[in-house]
């Protein structure tokens, strides 16, 4: 590694050199050449004389001679710009020859030749024709061909429409994960309206504030989940015999590229989560650009696997259906470790869209059926960069919500260096500019723009906001626009981007996109919090954790646990910090900023004095994977594992080395039972330890195999009469 204090110098030898002088006393005197030795990366050096002369000295480990002769020649474009024009403001004097300007700016957006544009609709109808006896969607129990999908959502249109949804009008759709789900989502879309997805597993209150702001009064949701959703004036019940779409209704309207397809609320730095409305304009090219850098056919099938308030699972939906391939819809507890490793082999997954931080709790080598694979959502690192591609096609795709999903992928991946995210998909056009919107050289960091087809209307109700990301693009034509991602990159010389870190202070974390303000927001809503910061803490490599910083009203005390639960209330889980640490005052920069670097470690570690000891073989085994998996030096047996900074992703961790040590427990057991002892009980007879021929007969209740567990639960007429 580098360890120089710094990589470049810059030098300016102004000594007088008499050459007669040194000729006369035998010396020779000759010019640099632009590769002669040097102690650093890059050494520029400047020497007097008739005019100024410049030599570029370069180590050929870090630079070759061409990117070094690039700087060379752009120095003299900036010299003789500044020459020719010496009143010009510096920061209006161009850093790029009009050669690297054309290369940089690309052109107007690419567009693809294949199918021409089309709206979700449209492209999924045509694949409904084109392959109608084709698997569409594969759920735990029901699949649907292309035929039966068509037909099933265009009944739910035709319940919309007669209940007097509309062109233009948003419908929410608030399901459990699975086919039906897909069959609402088409459906609004079939009716004219724009859908608005509602996880179930959200807080009401942030439901309520979904509801409440984009104005919706209609719902498509399940019996199960009627009463535990805000109330609306409207609901179409899925699976309610008195809704089965036979009502008469219009006709189902044409539904525009510049229509709304679907609204999504992304966190907000204000407090407020707010709502990018995205149109059916780029979904087309994002299709595709799937088909062809994911290598996608109707013998594909694809794995639904982000939760349906997140925009990647547009993505799924959109590589799936609109290219004739499968979708396939898991519940909502398999989604890591070995219960999502059994859906991909079981059901014979060949693509998937996962974030980085699920791929440590699954192992590569035992899922050869998974070809191409699609990360996302956040960084990846370059060792698991490695081991996934190994056997398999592994892409890297960027995109924010305000896009339509995905701005740049990847070509195929391999190998330990950080990936890059990719060159632009059709359709859109990518920039990376300086603080004056001027293009910024080959291998300079700058701010990523995005323009093109995929831009999204902008924020539902918020015109200053979206005024303020969506600007005019200077190089687009009349009235084009931009989004400003807040993303910083750089453009490598083979014009794949690299992410390099954020100009604000948004994060992301297992492929969520969370607005740090919001959480503080939250926290400082609650009684007695006075200030209140929240970072992300990455204390060991590749597990960031959320970690509040509050300050009490004077007099008051901090419960940690209580504001977390408070919390929890109102935020979705993601967004819940992993601990609350009290503060006297929060640590200030000279200026008056909050010094963040002097914030405290958080004690994950309970106190001495509640500490108990494992007091079984069982509980000890528990206790060292929960230390292992959460860093901590011990952990007791009524230790909190989510109070210790557990989280769902690190939950599966727990599973999966449990299961290791012969303890077998599913990711559902350490939600509802979050200390040692609570699992060691729900670790049953059967369910713990596994035994050994030493042990002699083993004898009691085994469960019945999943298929006839399946078959008995659909309450057949002669469930005695089992053929298989």
């Amino acid at each position: 590694a580098d360890t120089t204090l710094f990589d470049s110098l810059v030098v300016f030898e102004n000594y007088p050199v008499d050459e007669d002088s040194a000729r006369a006393h035998g010396l020779t005197v000759r010019d640099i050449s632009a590769n002669e030795a040097t102690n650093y990366p890059l050494m520029l050096a400047a020497y007097d004389g008739d005019r100024i002369g410049f030599h570029l000295r370069y180590d050929p480990h870090y630079f070759d001679a061409d990117t070094a002769r690039r700087l060379l020649d752009r120095l003299v474009h900036l010299l003789t710009a500044l020459v020719a024009e010496p009143g010009r403001r510096l920061a209006a004097v161009p850093l790029l020859t009009p050669q690297e300007r054309r290369a940089v700016l690309g052109g107007p957006a690419r567009r693809g030749d294949g199918d021409g544009d089309g709206t979700m609709i449209s492209l999924f109808t045509d694949q409904a024709a084109r392959h109608p006896d084709r698997l569409a969607l594969i759920g735990e129990d029901e699949q649907l061909t292309f035929a039966e999908l068509d037909a099933r959502s265009g009944r739910v249109a035709r319940a919309l429409r007669a209940r007097g949804v509309g062109r233009g009008a948003f419908v929410g759709v608030c399901l459990e994960r699975g086919p039906a789900q897909t069959v609402a989502y088409l459906g609004v879309l079939k009716a004219g309206a724009a859908y608005l997805p509602m996880d179930p597993a959200y807080p009401l209150d942030r439901l309520q504030y979904m509801v409440d702001d984009s104005g919706i009064r209609m719902v498509v949701t399940q019996r199960s989940l009627a009463g535990a959703i805000p109330a609306t004036e409207r609901q179409l019940i899925l699976d309610d015999p008195a809704d089965d779409g036979t009502a008469p209704a219009a006709p189902l309207p044409e539904v525009g590229l510049d229509d709304a397809a679907y609204m999504i609320y992304t966190s907000g730095s204000t407090g407020r989560p707010k709502g990018v409305v995205v149109s059916h304009r780029g979904v087309a090219e994002l299709a595709r650009t799937q088909r062809e850098r994911m290598r996608i056919t109707p013998d594909s099938r694809t794995l639904q696997f982000s939760s349906p308030s997140f925009d990647a699972a547009v993505f799924e939906r959109t590589a799936s259906l609109l290219n004739g391939a499968a979708l396939v819809t898991p519940s909502r507890d398999k989604l890591a470790g070995d219960d999502l490793a059994d859906v991909i082999r079981d059901f014979g997954v060949t693509h998937a869209l996962l974030p980085p931080a699920v791929l440590p709790t699954m192992d590569p080598d035992e899922l050869p059926g998974l070809a191409v694979l699609a990360v996302g959502g956040e960084a990846m690192p370059g060792e698991l960069t490695d081991r996934w591609s190994r056997g398999r096609r592994l892409v890297n795709a960027y995109g924010p919500t305000e896009t339509t999903v995905c701005a740049t992928m990847s070509g195929p991946l391999s190998g330990p260096a950080t990936p890059p995210i990719g060159t632009c998909v059709e359709g859109s056009t990518v920039y990376v500019l300086d603080a004056f919107l001027r293009p910024v050289p080959d291998g300079v960091a700058g701010e990523l723009y995005i323009g093109g087809e995929s831009l999204s209307r902008g924020y539902w109700g918020r015109p200053g906001l979206t005024a303020e990301r969506f600007v005019a693009d200077p190089f687009g034509a009349p009235g084009a626009r931009m989004y400003r991602s807040g993303d910083v990159v750089r453009r490598r010389a083979d014009g794949q981007l690299e992410f390099l870190g954020r100009v604000d202070n948004q994060v992301k974390i297992r492929g969520f996109r969370i607005e740090l303000g919001e959480i503080e927001a939250a926290l400082l809503a609650r009684p007695g919090v006075k200030q209140a910061v929240v970072t992300v803490r990455e204390d060991r490599p590749g597990s960031k954790r959320l970690v509040g910083y509050v300050v009490p009203e004077d007099g008051t005390a901090t419960d940690p646990a209580a504001l977390r639960a408070a919390v929890a209330e109102v935020l979705p889980a993601h967004m819940v910090p992993a601990a609350v640490v009290p503060l006297d005052a929060l640590p200030l920069t000279v200026n008056g900023k909050t010094d963040t670097k002097a914030l405290p470690d958080p004690d994950w570690a309970l106190d001495d004095a509640v500490y108990v000891a494992p007091r079984n073989e069982l509980e000890r085994v528990l206790a060292d994977v929960f230390a292992s998996v959460l860093g901590v030096e011990r952990v007791g047996v009524h230790d909190n594992f989510f109070d210790l900074g557990g989280d769902s992703i690190l939950s599966i961790q727990v599973v999966s080395r449990a299961r290791r040590e012969n303890v077998h427990v599913t990711s559902k057991d350490v939600f509802a039972h979050q200390t040692v002892a609570g699992l060691a009980e729900a670790a049953a007879p059967g369910q713990g330890a596994a035994p050994t021929a030493e042990q002699g007969v083993v004898s009691g209740e085994v469960a019945v195999t999943p298929i006839v567990d399946w078959f008995l639960g659909r309450h057949v007429r002669a469930p005695h009469h089992f053929n298989m």
